[in-house]
């Protein structure tokens, strides 16, 4: 009997363990993508309308253009 409470604690400890290093990950991955977003918006806010920016991190390519050169509508 003691041997199955030890084995229950155990597995309860690894699963917890398990359970926060998830958390952990995912809030990190989070704030990565804050960080690179906040990033990038305070790049585009310093530039001028008509200006436009590609960004290209791990295979992924953003383009943004920034406002419109004469109030244009964007096509």
């Amino acid at each position: 009997m003691p041997e199955t409470a030890i084995g229950l604690a155990a597995l309860g400890a690894i699963l917890s363990a398990r359970l926060l290093y998830q958390w952990i990950r995912s809030r990190t991955q989070v704030q990565l993508v804050r960080l690179t977003q906040q990033g990038i918006s305070g790049r585009v806010r310093a530039l001028p309308p008509g200006s436009k920016v590609t960004d290209r991190r791990a295979g992924e390519e953003l383009r943004i253009e920034v406002g419109t050169v004469g109030g244009d509508a964007c096509e």
